[in-house]
C-alpha cells in the first residue's frame, strides 16, 4: 500500500505542468522577487535579481523547522565566506505564512547569517515560483538566467561545479 502511494505520488510529479517542486526557469531570467524594504535582513534595499547580472546568484527558498533546509543553513554560510569573494550572491526567501518575522531575524543574527534573507510575509514569492516542497533552490548564472534548479540537498557536488564555471564568467 505505502509503496503504491509513493509510486502515484512519483508519478503525479513527473507529469508535466503538475511538477510540485516548483515553476521551472531553466534558460530564462527568474521572476523579480516582490518585497516590502522592511521585509529584508542583512540587505540595506530590496534586492533586484535584475540588476545581480554579471554575478552568480543562489536563490533559496525555504522555512526555519524545516530540517532539509538546515542541513542547507551551514552549506549557504561556507558558499558565503568562501565564494562572495568570487562574484556569489546568495539569496534566502523564508516562507513567512511558517515563520515569524522576529522569528527570522533573531535566527539570522544567532547564526551569524551575512546573506541578504527575504522574509515572504504574505507568501507572495512563494507562490510566485510555484515552491510547496522545501528547500526548493534557483542557481542563477552571470547571464541573469537560470543554469541549474531544484531541490539542492544531495546535489551540492553538482552545483558546486556548475558555479565554478560560472565564476570564470564573472568579470573582475
Amino acid at each position: 500500500m505505502t509503496k503504491g502511494i509513493l509510486l502515484a505520488a512519483v508519478l503525479l510529479c513527473a507529469v508535466p505542468g503538475q511538477n510540485k517542486f516548483g515553476n521551472s526557469y531553466l534558460g530564462k531570467a527568474p521572476p523579480e522577487l516582490a518585497t516590502a524594504k522592511d521585509q529584508w535582513i542583512n540587505a540595506a534595499e530590496p534586492v533586484k535579481l535584475g540588476a545581480l547580472k554579471g554575478k552568480v546568484v543562489w536563490l533559496e527558498f525555504g522555512f526555519l523547522k524545516c530540517a532539509p533546509c538546515r542541513k542547507m543553513m551551514p552549506i549557504m554560510d561556507r558558499w558565503h565566506k568562501d565564494l562572495s569573494g568570487k562574484g556569489l550572491v546568495i539569496v534566502d526567501v523564508d516562507d513567512g505564512s511558517i515563520d515569524d518575522l522576529d522569528e527570522v531575524q533573531k535566527d539570522a543574527k544567532e547564526r551569524g547569517t551575512k546573506y541578504a534573507v527575504l522574509w515572504d510575509k504574505e507568501r507572495k514569492n512563494c507562490e510566485t515560483y510555484g515552491v510547496e516542497i522545501f528547500p526548493r533552490a534557483y542557481l542563477i548564472g552571470v547571464d541573469g538566467t537560470v543554469i541549474w534548479e531544484g531541490l539542492p540537498n544531495e546535489k551540492i557536488a553538482e552545483i558546486e561545479k556548475l558555479m565554478d564555471a560560472e565564476f570564470a564568467k564573472v568579470k573582475k
